[in-house]
């Protein structure tokens, strides 16, 4: 894919919630950029590339329109940066495969 090809980013930075294949616990994180194709994040936990994912984050106002909406997605992970020293957060690229918005 060149750049040409992939979707706009959006530099948007929210709380979200994920977890890794299914499982109940949810981790916290904080996105870096959007898109409709993907979410870059700083997590709590790491994960491999092609590890399924569950995502939750709330859209602002300001980009949904009247009210926040939040964003249920399912995706996998694409990318991965396990942190280099202690205090640090991995960076987990995902996809979007399946997503629908829940009106706050």
């Amino acid at each position: 894919m060149t750049p040409k090809n992939r979707a706009q980013r959006f530099g948007i930075q929210v709380q979200l919630r994920y977890r890794l294949n299914g499982n109940s616990k949810w981790w916290k994180g904080t996105t870096q950029n959007i898109s409709r194709s993907g979410v870059l994040f700083l997590g709590e936990e790491y994960a491999e590339p092609h590890t399924p994912l569950e995502l939750s984050f709330m859209l602002p106002k300001e980009i949904f329109g009247a009210r926040p909406a939040e964003v249920v997605c399912k995706g996998i992970v694409v990318w991965a940066e396990r942190p280099r020293s202690e205090g640090i957060l991995p960076v987990l690229a995902t996809t979007i495969s399946h997503y629908r918005f829940v009106r706050a």
